[in-house]
């Protein structure tokens, strides 16, 4: 079980910092249980409240150690292939959800790729694409900036230098 002041990747892949544990009762519930109320590390005012028993789906950041390692090997990582067109939203949904900031940085080198040749092209990145790029950065950023104690701007900085 997590404590309060624990820094967390949330089931959303977001970096909370868990506020309380607190008993309560939902509106859309029938059942009082014990829910984390956390905040976003980046935004104070985005609060979270997370059922105590699914933080299966919850896990801690990255060390200081892990997360300076994971940027230096970033030229070693390979950008994900996402084939069939119909199904990227889903392909998408999956890497967010596996929240593996390894894999948040493969889908962020096919962004970079994807955009780069839909611009060679005269066009933009699809709405999708654009979504699901802001929500890939924003969660590996905070991560990155929660392990290594650094702005979420020098953190972006560092990552699209190392990308390209």
């Amino acid at each position: 079980m997590f404590k309060e002041s624990e820094k967390v990747i949330n089931s959303n892949g977001i970096a909370c910092v868990i506020d309380r544990i607190e008993r309560m009762k939902m509106p859309h519930t029938k059942v009082r249980k014990n829910y984390y109320v956390m905040h976003e590390i980046t935004n104070k005012d985005n609060v979270y409240y997370v059922p105590t028993d699914s933080e299966g789906s919850m896990r801690y950041p990255l060390s200081n150690e892990e997360a300076t390692a994971l940027i230096d090997s970033i030229e070693d990582i390979e950008k994900t292939e996402i084939l069939a067109e119909r199904f990227r939203d889903e392909e998408y949904r999956r890497y967010i959800r596996e929240s593996s900031p390894k894999m948040l940085i493969a889908l962020l080198k096919y962004f970079r790729d994807r955009k780069k040749s839909r611009l060679s092209m005269g066009k933009t990145l699809s709405s999708v694409d654009e979504r699901y790029m802001k929500l890939v950065s924003r969660n590996l950023y905070s991560e990155l900036s929660c392990s290594l104690s650094i702005p979420v701007a020098e953190v972006e900085s560092i990552i699209t230098e190392k990308i390209g």
